[in-house]
């Protein structure tokens, strides 16, 4: 089971960057939908792996459709 991430704050965009993960989007796709380098998506996910103490894009994107965030 995953770890309950409660009362985790993502910006406006790290919430566009999760939906797109949570589609299977990888991050260069993502990089070019939102206009940003690659490594600005990599930034991203990395920060969100902070905060939510999960360990990889797997775990964020099942996180994120049980969180009803995708």
């Amino acid at each position: 089971a995953l770890p309950i991430c409660r009362n985790v704050e993502l910006t406006a965009t790290e919430l566009k960057v999760v939906r797109f993960v949570a589609q299977g989007k990888a991050n260069r796709e993502i990089a070019k939908l939102l206009d940003v380098s690659q490594r600005t998506i990599e930034s991203h996910v990395s920060n969100m792996l902070g905060k939510t103490g999960l360990h990889n894009r797997t775990e964020l994107a099942r996180w994120a459709i049980e969180s009803q965030m995708a």
